[in-house]
């Protein structure tokens, strides 16, 4: 199979200095904020003694997963480009590939630049590890929990781009809008779909005492729903590109079949 040039230019953006690496960074500095917070106060014979093992990685998975949502949001919504890497509107408006292959693209370098993402963080991650212990396939959950759910938040961002993208305060205002409205509260209602609830299930003290862990129906709900919810926000972009892509053939064609008539 061909290389999608989208995927391409992700692949390609990855490896250049830019904007959206500085942002990362300064997220970087959050979760390493959050990982000193929680670091174990005490000494080693302490936490040995108390029987409890320090919620560290917990904290820290929690804080990568709030913080690469964010990301994603601004992502989707182009405030942060990779450098060399084109907006969907210009994809959908200035080249002949057809919307298909243009989706399927900024989706796989959607995955490709999550997983970066958390490549990046795995320092910090792998340092929590090491003082909280737990399982490594705990912590596999919780990292694809991550990436299915920034997924889900970066077809929000393009959803937004596309339909409110040309009034940049309105779009800044929307994506931060839909961080703290939907982050939070789903938390509260839906603790099923919330990350911070299913990382806690994973990496807390239940897992720690039960090696082996098998996924429970709230983990399949939070992975299942957010998958089509992500997978629904990517058909609401197609459709929206196909609108402006159409929209910007009508004109060109009346003003073609006008001077058709004049000559």
């Amino acid at each position: 199979m061909r290389s999608n040039p989208l995927a391409t230019e992700v692949l390609a953006g990855l490896g250049r200095q830019g904007e959206a690496r500085f942002s990362y960074l300064g997220l970087l500095s959050l979760q390493a904020i959050v990982l000193f917070a929680w670091w174990p106060k005490n000494g080693l014979v302490d936490v040995l003694e108390s029987q409890h093992s320090p919620d560290t990685l917990t904290a820290v998975v929690i804080a990568v997963g709030v913080t690469t949502a964010y990301f994603a949001l601004r992502a989707g919504a182009e405030e942060l480009i990779l450098p060399g890497q084109h907006g969907l509107r210009d994809w959908a408006l200035a080249t002949p590939l057809a919307l298909g292959r243009i989706l399927r693209g900024y989706v796989t370098g959607q995955v490709i630049h999550s997983v970066y993402l958390a490549a990046l963080s795995s320092p910090l991650v792998l340092m929590a590890f090491a003082v909280s212990g737990g399982e490594w396939a705990a912590l596999g959950w919780c990292l694809a929990a991550t990436i299915v759910q920034a997924f889900f938040y970066r077809m929000c961002g393009a959803i937004t781009h596309l339909m409110v993208g040309h009034h940049a305060d309105a779009s800044r205002f929307a994506v931060r809008t839909i961080l703290f409205v939907v982050y939070a509260p789903v938390g509260f209602l839906v603790p099923s779909l919330s990350h911070v609830a299913f990382t806690a299930r994973w990496l807390g003290e239940r897992v720690n005492a039960q090696p082996g862990f098998a996924a429970g129906p709230p983990d399949l709900a939070f992975l299942g729903v957010y998958a089509g919810l992500g997978a629904l926000g990517a058909f609401v972009t197609y459709r929206l590109l196909a609108r402006e892509r159409s929209g910007a053939a009508g004109p060109a064609s009346g003003a073609g079949a006008g001077e058709a008539r004049g000559t």
